[in-house]
C-alpha cells in the first residue's frame, strides 16, 4: 500500500485573531494533499473548529479531507499543551507539524521538534525560532534574524497563496466603477464603516460601488448591513468562495495588511493598504517603501487616518496612469516574478512533505532558501 505521509498543522482562529492563520494554512493544507500528504488540523477549541469547516469545500467535506482535532486548550497558552501535542505527535507517527500561531514560543517548537520535524510560520520576528523549518513571506525580511532553524524560507515568493489566484485575468480600466474593502474578519476599528460613511458623500466617488467583505464574525456586521440598506452602492460579500474572482472584478481596493495584499497584487488590482495590528506593520511599510502599495498609515495613532485614506483612493481614482504603476511592476500573470503560484505554495509544500529533497541554497523571485546542513529535512 502506498504510503502517505502525515503532516499535523496547529492553528487557530476566532473573534480576537481573526481567522487569517486558518486560512492560509487550509491553502497549505491543499496544496500538500495534491503533493500526497495526509493533513490534519489541531485546533485549541470548537470556535476554531467551527471556523474551519466553514472554509472547507462540499468536497472535501464529503470526503472529510482535513480532520480536526479540538485539543480543549487555550489558544493564548500553547505552553501549556506541550504534554498533550507531545503524546499526540508520538503516537501518531507525524512526519512534520506545521505551527501557525502567535503564541508559539521558543520553548514549545523546541520542544516538539524532538519528536518529529516542526515547520513555523512566522511573521512578528519576535524571536529567534527553533524550527526544521521557518517560513516568513513578508516582502522585506532580515534573513539573518534566524539562526537556530535548520531550513528558512523567506520573501513573498513563498506566499500561500490559494490556487485560484495563479492566473487570474484582469484589465485595468481607465474609469473606477468597483472599489473592493478588506478591513479583516472582525474589523474591531470599524474601519468598513468609517470609510464608507465618507466615500459614500464624496462627489468623486458617486458613482462607484463599494464591495465589502464582511462576515459572522465581523464586529459590525450589522451596521454594515443597515448601510448597504440605505445606500444601493454598498455590496456586502459573505463567505466567497472564489475571491480571485472577485477581486478581479474591482478597479481599486483598499485592504489592512497581510495575505489579502499579497492576493491583491496577484490579481493586479491597484490599492491602497492600512494597518491596524503590529505584525500588519513590516508588510506595509515595504509595499510602501517599494512604491507598490500606498500605505495610509495605522488606525491606532494616526489622528487623520480617514483623512489620509480618503486622499490616497482618490488620487488614484483620478490619475489612472498612477494606477497603472505596480500592476506592471509585478507583472500579474501566470509568469508572475512576484507570487508565481507554482514556485510558492507547491514549492513550500514540497519542502514539508517527509521526502522533499534539500538544496544548498536557491533563489526564486524575492524568495531565499537558505540550508544550514546538505541533508534531506522534515523525512
Amino acid at each position: 500500500m502506498e504510503s502517505h505521509p502525515l503532516v499535523y498543522i496547529r492553528t487557530d482562529g476566532n473573534e480576537t485573531i481573526a481567522t487569517g492563520h486558518l486560512m492560509r494554512c487550509l491553502s497549505i493544507a491543499r496544496a500538500l494533499k495534491k503533493r500526497g500528504a495526509a493533513v490534519a488540523f489541531l485546533v485549541s477549541d470548537d470556535t476554531s473548529a467551527s471556523i474551519l469547516q466553514k472554509m472547507y469545500s462540499p468536497d472535501e467535506i464529503a470526503d472529510h479531507s482535513f480532520p480536526i482535532l479540538e485539543l480543549r486548550t487555550d489558544y493564548r497558552s500553547l505552553d501549556r499543551e506541550i504534554q498533550t501535542m507531545q503524546g499526540i505527535l508520538s503516537s501518531h507517527n507525524v512526519a512534520c507539524l506545521l505551527v501557525d500561531s502567535y503564541f508559539a514560543t521558543p520553548e514549545y517548537l523546541d520542544i516538539l521538534r524532538q519528536i518529529c520535524k516542526v515547520a513555523y510560520l512566522d511573521d512578528l520576528q519576535a524571536f529567534d525560532c527553533p524550527a526544521s523549518l521557518v517560513i516568513n513571506y513578508d516582502f522585506c525580511v532580515d534573513e539573518s534574524f534566524y539562526t537556530k532553524a535548520d531550513c528558512v524560507l523567506t520573501g513573498c515568493a513563498y506566499t500561500p497563496l490559494r490556487e485560484q489566484f495563479a492566473d487570474q485575468p484582469y484589465h485595468l480600466w481607465e474609469q473606477v466603477k468597483d472599489l473592493f474593502l478588506s478591513t479583516g474578519g472582525t474589523d474591531p476599528f470599524h474601519i468598513a464603516g468609517g470609510m464608507l460613511k465618507r466615500l459614500c458623500a464624496s462627489d468623486d466617488w458617486k458613482d462607484v460601488s463599494f464591495h465589502v467583505l464582511t462576515g459572522p464574525m465581523h464586529v459590525h456586521r450589522a451596521e454594515l448591513a443597515v448601510m448597504a440598506k440605505e445606500d444601493s452602492r454598498i455590496v456586502l460579500h459573505e463567505q466567497v468562495s472564489d475571491m480571485a474572482a472577485l477581486m478581479s472584478t474591482c478597479d481599486l481596493a483598499f485592504s489592512a495588511g497581510g495575505t489579502t495584499l499579497y492576493e491583491l497584487c496577484a490579481v493586479g488590482v491597484p490599492s491602497v493598504s492600512f494597518s491596524m495590528a503590529d505584525n500588519q506593520l513590516p508588510g506595509v511599510k515595504a509595499f510602501d517603501d517599494a512604491n507598490l502599495i500606498p500605505w495610509a498609515g495605522d488606525i491606532r495613532d494616526n489622528e487623520i487616518f480617514y483623512d489620509d485614506a480618503v486622499e490616497k483612493l482618490t488620487a488614484l481614482l483620478k490619475k489612472p496612469d498612477a494606477r497603472k504603476r505596480p500592476v506592471i511592476f509585478m507583472g500579474i500573470s501566470a509568469v508572475s516574478c512576484f507570487v508565481l503560484l507554482s514556485e510558492s505554495l507547491y514549492d513550500l509544500a514540497e519542502r514539508l512533505i517527509p521526502y522533499a529533497p534539500a538544496d544548498i541554497k536557491r533563489q526564486t523571485g524575492k524568495g531565499t532558501v537558505q540550508f544550514k546542513n546538505t541533508v534531506h529535512f522534515l523525512r
